[in-house]
């Protein structure tokens, strides 16, 4: 089951050092969202983690970063996906650059949108799926998502209230996979908190991919 870590808005203290202990014990896909960061502060950022695990890194703003990174992919928000000019000639830059190909998702908040969407990306953030807060209040019900992933199948990721908890139900509903944001951020200790992600990953039996 896929694995993904998505950074804090914001940089807080020893990030760096902590994304670096969690691509060192096996993280296999950071996305980092950094929406305030300037093209000149994202490249500072990608420049504080070795160049080794770039592939490894998704990004959610500045595109065009990959034509100077091997990175593993980009992340098209809403607005992105409103500049349809725009954005097309980015990915076709990209691609005309780049030999090898380059992971695409965006992130879902209806199943209008995931179906719309289904073709497009390689895999999409369907939000939000867990949780009791009025954050993420789960907008679709256990019966839905089983249908969903059904459906549509190979593509969808569980994001929105997600922790430990909420990998055994992702794995019973049949998700692609995961992202955790808040869970571990919010938490005092953010690499023991992934550590225990990846140790509930292995009880299961789940692979991480």
């Amino acid at each position: 089951m896929r694995l993904i870590v998505i950074t804090s808005d914001t940089t807080g203290e020893n990030e760096q050092y902590i994304l670096l202990s969690m691509l060192k014990s096996g993280l296999p896909t950071l996305h980092i969202r950094k929406p305030t960061y300037s093209t000149q502060r994202l490249r500072k950022y990608l420049d504080g983690i070795p160049s080794e695990y770039h592939k490894r890194i998704v990004i959610h703003t500045h595109h065009r970063m990959l034509l100077h990174y091997d990175l593993k992919g980009i992340h098209l928000t809403k607005m992105h996906k409103r500049k349809v000019f725009r954005n097309w000639l980015t990915q076709k830059l990209i691609a005309w650059k780049k030999s090898k190909c380059y992971t695409k998702s965006t992130v879902c908040n209806s199943i209008s949108s995931l179906v719309q969407n289904y073709h497009q990306f390689d895999y999409m953030m369907l939000t939000p799926v867990f949780g009791e807060s009025s954050e993420h209040k789960p907008a679709f019900s256990i019966g839905t998502l089983s249908e969903i992933v059904k459906k549509y199948p190979g593509k969808v990721i569980a994001r929105g209230g997600t922790n430990i908890d909420s990998i055994a139900r992702a794995k019973e509903i049949g998700f692609e996979g995961i992202a955790f944001q808040n869970c571990i951020w919010k938490d005092p200790d953010p690499l023991a908190q992934f550590q225990n992600i990846i140790q509930k990953y292995n009880e299961l039996g789940l692979k991480v991919e």
